[in-house]
């Protein structure tokens, strides 16, 4: 489907399904070599329903959370929000980050791009990912890698 043009990304990743089934995957590999298509096929579209509704009940947790999150950043002042809202749509793409990371994707100095981890942290999105580091600490964006741990 991506490959035709029809998703901007490939997101429906097989893999998983094959190792939860993976004794009926090689039975099935085997099936299709001895000419059963049919049983491959209807293995393979099992599999394909199966990591779908996955996505889509990702896709359901993840736009909660955005909103949850945005709703978070808009009690900021304008400025704050203006800045919080540049970050927090990156880090669905790149959920850990250290103050070098935000420099980059804003523009801040270094005590700007703190101060917007620091709000982050306030509010709950980004936690420290090393507690115990106090140089070059890196940040995780918790609840939404947790999505995908589940």
């Amino acid at each position: 489907m991506w490959k035709e043009g029809f998703l901007e990304k490939p997101v429906l990743f097989l893999s998983s399904y094959f190792k939860k089934y993976q004794k009926l995957y090689y039975e099935r590999l085997c099936d299709y070599h001895s000419g059963k298509v049919f049983e491959w096929t209807d293995f393979f579209l099992d599999g394909v329903i199966e990591i779908s509704n996955e996505a889509i009940d990702i896709v359901g947790k993840i736009t909660v959370l955005r909103e949850k999150d945005m709703a978070k950043i808009q009690t900021l002042g304008k400025r704050a929000s203006e800045s919080a809202a540049m970050v927090l749509p990156k880090l669905y793409g790149q959920p850990i980050v250290n103050v070098a990371v935000i420099q980059h994707w804003t523009g801040f100095t270094r005590a700007g791009a703190q101060t917007v981890i620091d709000r982050f942290i306030k509010m709950n999105i980004l936690s420290p990912k090393d507690k115990d580091k106090k140089y070059g600490q890196s940040y995780v964006y918790n609840e939404y890698v947790n999505i995908f741990n589940k």
